[in-house]
């Protein structure tokens, strides 16, 4: 009786495993096949699109798209916290806010910089891809414990680029979580 009830935990231990393994193998194969970041990513609050692309220095990104385009005067918004007065005249649309992220052996992307022009600070940062539609974004100070992380989703349905006429927007694989609303006309 006791031998019949260890050999019962035992298939049912060996099952659990297998399961588990078969996860495992299934969620390396997604990694392993979605590697690309290229393209239109909205962040998790539906503020801003940027568009991700080859760059010099690895995988860089640009402001594609702001819910609010406009500062508090009306005219476009600028980087006004930066702590270079030189480049707090510069626009927000357009803007490089990710620069130099090299794919890293385990599959995630780092070693580069995430600018966030509402602090007017940069941090180091990586990403990884969860699915072909969703990539979890990360940027911190000295390690990675230290900083906050954010899912971005694929933007697929076209919208108005903030730089109008000079990048095609309607590239990717699904749409985003929250669409886009139409930008207020500048």
């Amino acid at each position: 009786m006791r031998r019949a009830k260890i050999a019962g935990l035992a298939g049912r231990l060996v099952g659990a495993v297998a399961l588990l393994a078969a996860i495992s193998a299934g969620s390396v194969g997604l990694r392993a096949a979605e590697t690309s970041l290229d393209g239109y990513w909205m962040d998790s609050h539906g503020e801003v699109i940027l568009e991700v692309g080859s760059c010099a220095t690895g995988k860089c990104a640009r402001v594609a798209w702001l819910r609010l385009p406009n500062g508090p005067d009306g005219k476009p918004l600028l980087d006004y916290r930066n702590s270079d007065p030189a480049m707090q005249r510069r626009p927000v649309c357009g803007l490089e806010v990710i620069s130099g992220f090299i794919k890293q052996p385990d599959g995630t992307w780092g070693g580069g910089t995430v600018y966030v022009s509402d602090l007017g600070q940069s941090f180091s940062g990586y990403a990884e891809i969860l699915n072909p539609n969703q990539v979890n974004v990360r940027g911190y100070i000295l390690l990675p414990i230290f900083g906050e992380s954010e899912v971005w989703s694929r933007v697929t349905k076209p919208f108005d680029h903030c730089l109008k006429g000079k990048i095609t927007p309607t590239q990717s694989a699904a749409a985003p979580a929250t669409a886009p609303a139409k930008q207020a006309k500048q």
